[in-house]
């Protein structure tokens, strides 16, 4: 898990003759395909949707104008739902063809931060610091290492001159605040190369919303601020042994107040901080002539946790109630005051050999450690007795696979072969009621493969197929919870995907630009489903395995310049998931779901937009305006398993405009942007039906030196 991860610290520190190849190849064409100018074959972009694994790639176009965030733009794409529960700083999950949550693999540079989750996403990474994001849709590619069924979302960061400095402040509704900055400084001579950056971001998120578990009842949300901080550097030499050797440090700190839905929480606040290190080390001809060799290590260490002490709770109509527990606590039976100590290691080591132009061999090694000390004494005073334990669990994965390239680059295939194998240790209470916790030590074993092929019928039509079989392994959270909202589940079996995905993609140059269409149909079957679940203890849960589910469905996107100057997109989803348990869970009973849809996971959703752009509409010289518009679609969705059609457990169908205007000038070293989010103030609902902002207006101003 580089720290490239951690945002624009890592896009801080790139060699100069990588920048000197971007500049040439990708950046151009990016800047070129906003003039409306043929997206030549070289594109960075265009590489990766010719290669056989099947993946979306995302370039500056779409990261840039009405987006406010890199969820915004995920959301935007055929076959993604990405699902927050609020405002800014609010959870979220990315579902790739209605895989979600853990099942993603969701890597920075090709490093993973899964394991950091705890202390960031992918959602605090400024736009403004990516040149593109690869989605790599019911596969993982054999490079990224590690266990994920759904696919992967990679974020690439830019690179930049031997000179760089960037800073942006953004104000937007809700009193939300947002500065970042960048800067970094290279010498040519020593090969050396000094980064650092840094974050803030400040919401109050008291937008009005309104519970329809309390009949349509409108009110403010009052204890939603979200703050966070995240400082770092990195040191990178290329002139030594390594074609690359860096080290990057990086600090982060949270704190998120709890809104209440069902109740009027007033003083309860998740909080965490982390420390992370990590290093980088990549040469190309390593030992011999075609042997690649690219190694990342990391260890961080994190504190988080939740402060819930108060004597007292609130309903909505300001009557107050004494805490369950005589500690306090507004959100259940018990106190917390938890801080849980993490100490995470993470490597990953991949050797590719190119033997020629037709064969290529690439073996990965990744490999974790997670050790994990909770602490609540609170809670502990709650029930009388310890109720958390410290826990290890490690995890080691290996692939090896084969590349085949056959008549002039044609065809192409890619056959993988995974070991994956991981043990944890703990003492858990089976019941929280009584004090006699268990020893539990356990090992698993698993085996997984895929194949992905890439024929291109003509220059400008290629068919791609994919099938795999692929393991994920619980992470820890999973396994022994968290220490205060999750309990242990060291019971869970790995989950196992067999799944089949086929599309073409038509690529054709116009006199403007390009014109692109792409259809796909993908197939899952997903055993041994993990789905989080209440427990019998309020405010309480755990993870379990719910069973067999199978998805299929389509997705398709048309896109391209229609003039030079007007660029468009429409895509479009269909996922049907649906719960294949014949039988109750540990019974022979019949299941009452059997076939129904599965809940709480959108079906059917479409997005539409198109961008204006001109350069020098107000006159002068250097300059670029663009107009651009965005529509989202979402069709309503039970999230109870849908026994009726007439039951009322169901989110809304939603329907949104953004729309922004941005203006650049001094050859981009100015940027100004005016963007307004659900342009038509629609009354929105995620995820159990959660009320989400409603109009939001920012405006944002950016400068670059370099």
């Amino acid at each position: 898990m580089r720290i490239q991860m951690m945002m624009f610290v890592l896009t801080t520190v790139m060699t100069v003759s990588a920048q000197e190849s971007a500049d040439s190849d990708t950046s151009i064409v990016f800047n070129r395909e906003l003039q409306g100018v043929t997206v030549v074959s070289h594109n960075t972009v265009r590489k990766m949707r010719e290669a056989a694994m099947p993946v979306t790639v995302l370039g500056v176009r779409q990261l840039e104008g009405t987006t406010t965030s890199l969820n915004d733009a995920l959301a935007r794409t055929a076959g993604i739902t990405v699902r927050n529960t609020g405002g800014v700083g609010s959870a979220s999950r990315i579902s790739v063809r209605g895989l979600e949550g853990k099942r993603m693999g969701v890597y920075i540079d090709e490093a993973a931060i899964g394991q950091l989750s705890d202390y960031m996403t992918l959602n605090d990474v400024p736009t403004d610091m990516i040149e593109r994001i690869e989605i790599y849709k019911g596969i993982v590619p054999y490079r990224f290492g590690g266990s994920a069924l759904g696919g992967v979302v990679n974020v690439v960061t830019k690179e930049y001159p031997p000179f760089y400095l960037d800073a942006s402040y953004e104000i937007a509704s809700f009193n939300t605040h947002k500065l970042n900055f960048t800067f970094k400084r290279s010498n040519e001579d020593t090969g050396l190369q000094f980064g650092i950056g840094g974050c803030l971001t400040y919401s109050d998120n008291n937008y009005k919303m309104e519970l329809l578990n309390l009949g349509n009842r409108k009110v403010r949300r009052d204890h939603d601020t979200f703050q966070k901080m995240m400082m770092g550097a990195s040191l990178k030499a290329t002139k030594w042994y390594f074609d690359e050797a860096k080290l990057e440090l990086v600090f982060t700190g949270t704190k998120a107040e709890i809104q209440g839905i069902d109740s009027d929480i007033r003083e309860a606040y998740n909080h965490g901080m982390s420390g992370i290190t990590a290093l980088t080390l990549k040469r190309d001809n390593f030992l011999f002539d075609g042997l690649d060799f690219d190694f990342d290590g990391c260890y961080s260490y994190g504190e988080n946790g939740l402060k819930d002490d108060a004597m007292y709770r609130y309903d909505w109509d300001g009557h107050r109630y004494p805490a369950v527990s005589p500690y306090g606590g507004e959100q259940g039976s018990y106190a917390s005051d938890s801080k849980n100590h993490t100490h995470d290691l993470a490597s990953k080591l991949n050797l590719n050999y190119l033997l020629n132009e037709h064969h290529a061999f690439n073996i990965n090694l990744y490999a974790t450690h997670t050790r994990q000390n909770p602490k609540n004494e609170l809670m502990d005073k709650s029930f009388g007795y310890q109720t958390n334990f410290p826990s290890h669990m490690s995890s080691f994965t290996v692939g090896l696979s084969y590349d085949l390239t056959l008549f002039g680059g044609r065809f192409m295939s890619a056959t993988t072969l995974k070991n994956f194998s991981y043990s944890s240790r703990t003492r858990v209470l089976e019941y929280t009621f009584i004090n006699n916790p268990t020893s539990i030590s356990l090992h698993r074993n698993y085996w997984g493969a895929s194949e992905a092929l890439r024929y291109k019928l003509t220059k400008e039509l290629m068919a791609k197929v994919s099938l795999s079989s692929e393991v994920r392994i619980p992470t820890a959270e999973e396994l022994t919870g968290n220490g205060y909202s999750i309990l242990p589940a060291t019971n869970l079996e790995p989950e196992r995907c067999k799944g089949i995905n086929a599309g073409f993609i038509y690529h054709r140059p116009s006199d403007y630009g390009f014109i692109e269409v792409e259809a796909n149909y993908f197939w899952n079957q997903l055993d041994n489903m993990i789905r989080y679940q209440a427990d019998m203890i309020p405010s309480m849960a755990r993870y379990a395995n719910f069973g067999k589910v199978v998805t299929n469905g389509v997705d398709s996107e048309v896109k391209g310049d229609a003039t030079p100057f007007l660029y468009f997109y429409i895509n479009a989803t269909y996922q049907n998931l649906r719960d294949k348990r014949k039988f109750e869970v540990g019974s022979t009973a019949a299941n009452p779901t059997y076939n129904k849809r599965m809940p709480n996971i959108p079906y059917f959703l479409a997005n539409a937009g198109f961008e204006l752009h001109k350069e020098n509409l107000f006159g002068g010289r250097a300059q670029n305006s663009r107009l651009l518009v965005d529509a989202s679609y979402i069709h309503k969705y039970f999230y109870d398993f849908e026994m009726s059609r007439y039951q009322d457990r169901k989110i809304p169908t939603s329907l949104t405009f953004d729309a922004g205007i941005e203006h650049s000038f001094q050859n981009n070293r100015w940027t100004l942007t005016f963007k307004v989010k659900n342009l038509t103030d629609r009354v929105v609902y995620s995820d159990l039906n959660r009320p989400l902002p409603g109009r939001n207006v920012a405006f944002k101003v950016k400068y670059i030196l370099k």
